[in-house]
């Protein structure tokens, strides 16, 4: 059983692993953009297909937490975001099937983010809410940067699809 000293710690260490394939695409797109003989428009529509998932469906997964347990919404996000990132890893073949898994990466990542942040809320109170949540925000660039440096050490050693297969075990992690 946790304390309610430690939900804080441990949500905010959940979304770090989260995030572990936030940065994947961009960190191995000269690789994919060669690979798929991508033009530079296409790489960028693919990296924006990560924020269309992520704005179309933040506010459901913010509204969910409202009639639903915050931390069932958080293990669907979480297994949204895996979904996509193994995806990614071991299904993408092109322009087309990279856009439809980062749109999964992309809306996973918001059933993490904001569902995390009210579970932070929910279990914190007075002055340590605000500095927990300022952590967690805050995190966000800390889990990213760990996404780019874990696809770039990961991809020269196991190939770039087991990069996002690695990368994707954050979501279970996280969830």
């Amino acid at each position: 059983q946790f304390s309610m000293r430690s939900i804080p710690v441990i949500l905010i260490a959940a979304h770090i692993f989260s995030m572990l394939g936030f940065s994947t695409y961009p960190a191995l797109l000269p690789e994919l953009q060669g690979e798929w003989a991508l033009s530079n428009s296409q790489a960028g529509i693919i990296g924006s297909f990560f924020f269309v998932g992520y704005i179309a469906t933040v506010s459901f997964w913010t509204a969910l937490t409202d009639r639903i347990d915050g931390r069932w919404v958080y293990a669907a996000g979480s297994a949204v975001a895996f979904i996509g990132c193994a995806g990614f890893g071991l299904g993408a073949q092109g322009f087309f099937s990279a856009c439809l898994v980062q749109v999964l990466m992309g809306a996973g990542i918001a059933g993490t983010y904001m569902p995390g942040l009210r579970l932070l809320s929910d279990v914190t109170h007075g002055k340590s809410q605000s500095r927990f949540v300022a952590f967690y925000t805050s995190f966000f660039g800390i889990g990213a940067a760990l996404s780019f440096a874990l696809a770039g050490w990961i991809a020269p050693v196991a190939g770039w699809r087991m990069a996002f297969v690695y990368c994707a075990v954050g979501s279970v992690i996280s969830g």
